[in-house]
């Protein structure tokens, strides 16, 4: 009896393994297509093979970047047709600016293989949404999607297999989406390094115009208010540097860039810009009758939430905030001292620049116990650095 309950144990020990993730992920995505292989196409690309993806990645772009996103790893095949590149893909995903997949999408859902997860990255989502579910021929199952990082540089050449690494991954699937297919890309998201959290795509550009859009318009006139006032005060140029520039950072990059995201949001961009005025007006109002105070304590304990809120099962509070100085590698020597000590960093910010000063940056680590431990290495090795409140 023993030896037949035994045998029935072992039975059932072998159908109860699961294939690993990737595995699963290989045998229902044996193909798929980047549509886009720049920063964040490339990135998902360089992504998939360093997790060592045993399916096929073929990517439609121009020539040239093709060429280059070939010889970096990020894809095995180039294809200038999009109808080659859709062709047996069992995952699309369109990584392309929000009005070229605008664009594309109608003809992505039409040509693709039936049953095909078909997947974007867009900044902005209730248009395409809502033009997804206009497509009444479609044979591809639209999940709209938004991965909540990128980088100022862009293009193929700088795409980084771990840019999407402890990030959340926005999804906006409807009611008609299919469970398993929702389930299928909240897998492939969470192999990317990212946590996907499911929102309804109206909320979703609400948010985002919130979070994003409105810190943009802010930084454009800002920088334009200082602009104006510097042709009577020409030494406001030279002093516009420190918290300035950190607050004005965004209205440096090319608005190349951001013109498809306005355009795709302009109405929520604009709603949440009016009830920022209206915060921005009383805030005005309690600076003159010496009321600043409160407005610090209730910003200064939203931003003690906002260092809690992390994404996963990540340990609130263990960031070092360290004081790097303007040399070369100085982030390489931080970065090489933890490692060397086995610590993992999960991120590295810039919270503030002095030019030609260095900068301080925030470490984010895994544990509050690495977080004491690269203190005290860092402290060590003559860097100032402290446990981030």
């Amino acid at each position: 009896m023993v030896e037949k309950g035994s045998e029935q144990l072992a039975e059932d020990l072998v159908t109860l393994t699961l294939p690993s993730p990737l595995v699963q992920m290989e045998a229902q995505f044996k193909r798929t297509a980047i549509i886009g292989v720049g920063l964040i196409g490339g990135s998902i690309g360089l992504r998939m093979k360093q997790m060592e993806y045993g399916g096929h990645i073929v990517g439609h772009d121009r020539l040239d970047v093709l060429d280059e996103a070939i010889s970096r790893g990020a894809i095995d095949e180039g294809a200038g047709d999009l109808a080659q590149a859709l062709l047996m893909s069992d995952l699309v995903v369109l990584a392309t600016p929000a009005d070229e997949t605008l664009h594309l999408l109608p003809t992505v859902l039409r040509n693709a293989k039936p049953g095909a997860i078909v997947t974007d990255t867009a900044p902005t989502k209730t248009e395409i949404v809502e033009l997804a579910r206009s497509v009444s021929d479609a044979k591809g199952v639209y999940i709209g999607g938004h991965p909540l990082a990128g980088s100022n540089r862009q293009g193929i050449a700088n795409a980084d297999a771990n840019l999407f690494d402890s990030a959340y991954w926005l999804l906006t699937p409807t009611k008609q989406t299919p469970e398993a297919e929702r389930e299928s890309l909240a897998w492939w998201v969470r192999m990317m390094g990212s946590y996907p959290l499911v929102l309804e795509a109206p909320l979703h550009d609400r948010l985002v115009a919130m979070t994003t859009h409105v810190p943009f318009v802010i930084a454009l006139a800002l920088s334009r208010w200082a602009a104006q006032r510097s042709a009577d005060e020409p030494m406001l140029q030279k002093i516009a540097t420190g918290n300035f520039q950190t607050l004005t950072s965004l209205a440096a990059l090319p608005y190349e860039m951001w013109n498809p995201v306005v355009e795709t949001n302009r109405d929520q961009i604009a709603a949440a810009m009016a009830d920022f005025l209206d915060v921005l007006g009383d805030s005005i109002r309690r600076l003159q009758e010496g009321d600043l105070p409160e407005v610090w304590q209730e910003a200064h304990l939203f931003q003690k939430k906002l260092a809690r809120e992390r994404p996963g099962d990540w340990d609130a509070n263990c960031d070092v905030v360290v004081t790097a100085s303007d040399r070369p590698g100085s982030i390489a020597k931080i970065a090489g001292l933890l490692a060397a000590a086995e610590i993992n960093i999960r991120d590295i910010g810039v919270l503030y620049v002095r030019e030609r000063k260095g900068g301080t940056l925030r470490v984010g680590l895994e544990t509050r116990g690495d977080a004491r431990r690269a203190l005290e290495l860092l402290v060590e090795h003559g860097f100032s650095a402290r446990l981030k409140e």
